[in-house]
């Protein structure tokens, strides 16, 4: 019953005891059966729902521990992989403006009552497979003292720009072979964080917010960061995918150019950081519209990029653009911790249990985030599904799709079939089906084979 979840959380003591084990591992895969909604609806029995809240509320759970053991798994996971390793930082709101509960703190305009949720993400960039949650920050905003000090601001403990700093410096050894690389975006373009990175030896790819001071400019009107780049001319091209306006992707021909650059740090600290200057490579990468994108409405990609890699041929710089890219996964695991695990939909009444209950949804977001990338997967797509999934699941899904033999169903065959049980009716080579289309059909499916091992069960008794 537990296969799936102890993928997740491992075969090692999590809390210290047998029955709080037991318990997370039942209580994970019968969310995994239902995950949207509130709890009364991923736990359906009046037993199970019980059992969550006490296993939530119960002082010895921790989700520090739960957190540990589902990154303990991701680095054995990880054990025998060589390469880059990319992890993703973000914070997403977390609004729980109806629930009354203490130890919340502002979201969005001040109005509204919640958490936010630092999330790192790590993620293989060749196949963006996601391996899973290596950290989570849950953070209360406080009320800023009136009058606050420049000083007194850079000092204070509850500062939200100290969170991609904390989220770095709480990261494991990883193992022997790869090569971890930071990626962020422009809400991470902070002196303090950069510095930082620089200081720790860690790589990392961070979108440029601030027309940052240069310490040497090359003439006169090119001393800001911004500036520099967009004068530079095309030192390569090439063709991504992205984004369409109206869903799915489109085609984008992307022009790319690169220099070092020497940022200079604010005269006036605003936050812990050194004054001397720092080298790094600056990138640009500027979208040139067809005319089919533009009678679209597509709004031209630009992104102005600092690294501490080495970027010194057209090769390093499109990997670099390339790693940068991938960093959408972690947008799409916002939305599976949300739409898809109904996170915001909690109704517990104590900090304790909330954010128990929201270290749990964020490793179960990890696994319906998952069934996205096994569909789109290329080195795996061909193979035969009966490899990967349960064989009743694919047999299922085969008939239901009208497939002419099940046990020829390929992984991407399989996926298609699943996402036309959750409503899927578009071309697949054009636009792939998303992780919430997927998702839908899953769970769909599930209930399909649990109707199937329960008319089984009762042909056997009978």
């Amino acid at each position: 019953m537990d296969g799936i979840a102890r993928q997740y959380f491992g075969d090692e003591r999590i809390f210290g005891d047998l029955r709080l084990d037991a318990r997370l591992l039942d209580m994970f895969e019968r969310m995994r059966q239902c995950p949207e909604g509130t709890l009364p609806k991923k736990l359906t029995s009046r037993a199970e729902l019980v059992g969550g809240y006490r296993l939530f509320n119960n002082p010895r759970v921790e989700p520090q521990a739960m957190l540990d053991a589902h990154r303990q798994q991701c680095l054995t996971r990880l054990n025998g992989y060589q390469g880059r390793l990319l992890l993703l930082h973000d914070t997403t709101v977390l609004d729980y403006s109806g629930l009354d509960v203490e130890g919340l703190g502002q979201v969005g305009d001040g109005h509204g009552r919640g958490l936010y949720a630092h999330n790192s993400l790590a993620v293989l960039p060749r196949t963006r497979e996601v391996v899973g949650l290596l950290g989570q920050i849950l953070h209360r905003r406080d009320q800023a003292p009136a009058q606050e000090t420049r000083d007194a601001r850079r000092t204070r403990g509850s500062r939200e720009s100290r969170l991609w700093k904390q989220a770095v410096e709480a990261q494991p050894p990883m193992p022997a072979g790869i090569q971890v690389t930071d990626v962020t975006d422009r809400g991470s373009d902070v002196m303090e964080y950069i510095w930082h990175e620089v200081a720790a030896g860690r790589e990392f790819i961070v979108r440029s917010q601030h027309n940052r001071k240069l310490a040497e400019a090359d003439a006169p009107g090119l001393a800001k960061l911004h500036d520099r780049l967009r004068s530079l001319p095309a030192m390569g091209r090439y063709t991504i995918r992205a984004a369409a306006p109206r869903g799915g992707w489109r085609e984008a021909r992307i022009a790319v150019a690169f220099a070092p650059v020497s940022i200079q740090p604010p005269r006036q600290a605003r936050g812990e950081h050194g004054r001397e200057p720092m080298t790094l490579w600056g990138l640009i990468a500027r979208e040139e519209l067809s005319p089919e994108a533009m009678a679209s409405g597509a709004a031209p990609i630009e992104w102005i990029l600092l690294t501490n890699r080495p970027v010194e041929t057209i090769e390093q710089a499109r990997e670099v653009v390339d790693h940068y890219a991938c960093r959408w996964v972690i947008e799409d695991y916002h939305k599976a911790q949300k739409t898809g695990c109904g996170m915001e939909d909690l109704q517990l009444t104590t900090r304790h249990g909330l954010d128990n209950a929201i270290t749990v949804l964020s490793v179960l977001a990890v696994h319906v985030l998952a069934v996205r990338c096994r569909a789109r997967d290329e080195s795996t797509r061909d193979q035969p599904a009966r490899l990967h999934e349960e064989e009743l699941k694919v047999e299922v899904a085969g008939r239901a799709s009208k497939h002419p033999d099940w046990r020829k169903m390929t992984v991407w065959d399989y996926y298609i079939a699943i996402a036309r049980l959750g409503g899927y009716m578009l071309n697949p080579p054009k636009r792939p089906p998303g992780w919430q289309v997927l998702w839908r059909g899953y769970i769909r499916l599930e209930s399909m084979c649990a109707g199937v091992r329960l008319m089984s069960e009762r042909c056997v008794q009978t």
